[in-house]
């Protein structure tokens, strides 16, 4: 697996244009964490993928992986340098409260790092609909990794303290719990992230038939 791993991250990281440029070492660390709960599934839809690496090592693992981005300049990149073998595809898309209904149904579905842009641009009514309707496109799990900061999220920020994990962890499963039921969410860790984050909280989220 870590060969495979470095063949990818060669071939589709842009450190010119990648905001994951310093976040190998975390995007490593969420798809350990990530892969270890998707056994037995063969689909998967990355949403807000950026470059494209763990949609790429989805794919690499043998799942059919589809990824969205709304950079078309990053989704150019990857797609020049993703293996042509691959059962993977990347497409130009932008998530709105609206456009999220026409995504098509996987077995797993990632939103990673992006639910924060749509709580700026749609406020928290309007991110918390699309995150429910993304719920409803995973037929096995939901993996959510939301920013750590309050000032991510625009002029009204969710109710956690920054730099407190207690309470980013505690506000995040509780609002997961509202929309999918608080039996159904797990905490799965942090991971590494940025200068201006140390590091983000991952969940993950099992989907009822």
């Amino acid at each position: 697996m870590q060969t495979t791993l470095k063949k990818i991250t060669r071939l589709i990281w842009n450190r010119k244009r990648d905001y994951q440029k310093t976040r190998q070492g975390g995007t490593k660390e969420r798809w350990k964490l990530i892969e270890s709960r998707i056994t037995g599934t063969s689909s998967l839809l990355d949403v807000g993928c950026s470059s494209g690496l763990i949609t790429a090592l989805a794919a690499a693992s043998g799942l059919f992986a589809i990824g969205l981005d709304s950079n078309w300049e990053v989704l150019s990149d990857a797609r020049k340098k993703c293996k042509a073998n691959l059962s993977l595809t990347y497409v130009h898309f932008v998530v709105t409260p609206q456009s999220v209904a026409v995504l098509p149904v996987c077995d797993v579905v990632l939103c990673l790092s992006i639910y924060h842009q749509w709580h700026c641009k749609f406020g928290h009514e309007g991110a918390q609909q699309i995150l429910q309707i993304l719920g409803t496109k995973a037929r096995k799990r939901l993996f959510f990794e939301p920013a750590s900061r309050q000032s991510k999220y625009g002029p009204k920020p969710p109710t956690f303290t920054d730099h407190d994990e207690g309470s980013i962890i505690d506000y995040n499963r509780r609002m997961l719990g509202g929309l999918f039921g608080k039996e159904n969410v797990e905490f799965l860790g942090a991971t590494a992230a940025s200068r201006s984050e140390s590091v983000r909280y991952l969940f993950a989220i099992q989907m009822q038939p």
